[in-house]
């Protein structure tokens, strides 16, 4: 993982302030290094981070507004529904009192976080039901909505077959079983090269959204796009799990960069006589656009949404016209 969250320190000191706290360096690196998984659970870090820094002192409010615009335009940048979330909580704040921007600001993340919770309960409602009668079904890399759709899956089937295959490209498959097994799921946990005899066992595949774009395409972890093209030979339903908040609006407008190339070093070559070797190359993709033509359905909190029906959903929902598309 990258150090980017030093970055924010260096804006601090030339804006005049002085160093982040040893919080607000653990928050960013939990968000903007990925020190956890999950875009969602980084929306709540965020909010936390914003709360956390308006109560630290009289420039708290000013430190708030900085570390949202480091976060937005770092792991925002191509994971829209933090974007999306911060957009929505400081838009407008400048046309308030300046005395009551910092209540403001409060109130806005302690509304957003019960929404997003209600927002949540929806979807893992009607996932549930969608998926209800399902025999098997597969986790691929870590998201807290799947896992969360999972688990109350498994709480109306506890018969449902569980199979989560291990990623090397960030270890996605045992953040799962940290939440699986403390919930007393029995898990059969594979290694990502047995995918194809996994999905066997299975009727459904789930996999977390990275980046969910209006032509009902959606970005995630390497892998994801194998899993699909397989599940699709198979017999096997592919269905993104996602808050609509995740759609990438710029995408209206043609915005659809190629996902980043990283360094697996780490993974890959971590104590191997190899590893420093100028011979040896690492990089790849961290994420993969899997095409509308392979999923089954979008599971959201408008409850499953074919691929096709993003276009004009997402306008609706987030009031979009031909200037802003």
């Amino acid at each position: 993982m990258s150090d980017r969250r030093f970055q924010h320190r260096d804006e601090l000191e030339s804006a005049g302030l002085s160093a982040p706290d040893d919080q607000t360096m653990h928050f960013l690196w939990q968000i903007v290094d990925e020190g956890v998984l999950g875009a969602s659970r980084h929306v709540e870090l965020g909010n936390q981070l914003i709360l956390h820094l308006i109560g630290t002192s009289e420039n708290g409010l000013r430190r708030a507004r900085l570390a949202a615009a480091f976060i937005a335009r770092t792991r925002g940048q191509d994971t829209p529904v933090i974007g999306n979330s911060l957009h929505l909580l400081l838009a407008g704040l400048d046309d308030v009192d300046p005395g009551k921007q910092a209540d403001l600001l409060r109130n806005r993340v302690l509304d957003w976080d019960q929404a997003a919770k209600a927002r949540k309960a929806r979807l893992v409602a009607a996932a549930t039901r969608h998926l209800s009668g399902k025999c098997g079904v597969m986790a691929f890399d870590y998201s807290s909505t799947v896992s969360a759709v999972v688990r109350a899956l498994v709480k109306e089937n506890p018969q449902l077959k569980v199979i989560v295959p291990e990623s090397r490209a960030i270890a996605g498959g045992a953040r799962y079983l940290e939440e699986f097994l403390p919930a007393g799921l029995d898990v059969i946990f594979i290694p990502d090269a047995a995918i194809e005899y996994g999905l066997e066992q299975c009727d459904a595949a789930l996999l977390g959204v990275e980046t969910l774009r209006c032509d009902g395409s959606f970005l995630n972890t390497i892998g994801s796009r194998m899993i699909a093209r397989l599940a699709q030979d198979m017999g096997v339903e592919i269905f993104g799990v996602t808050d609509l908040l995740k759609l990438d609006t710029r995408s209206y407008g043609g915005h659809r960069p190629s996902p980043a190339i990283r360094s697996y070093d780490e993974v890959l070559t971590a104590g191997m006589a190899v590893g420093t070797s100028r011979q040896v190359d690492t990089r790849a993709p961290e994420l993969e656009v899997i095409p509308a033509a392979l999923t089954t359905a979008l599971l959201t909190e408008f409850g499953p949404v074919p691929p096709g029906a993003i276009w004009a959903l997402g306008r609706s929902a987030f009031n979009l016209n031909d200037e802003t598309a």
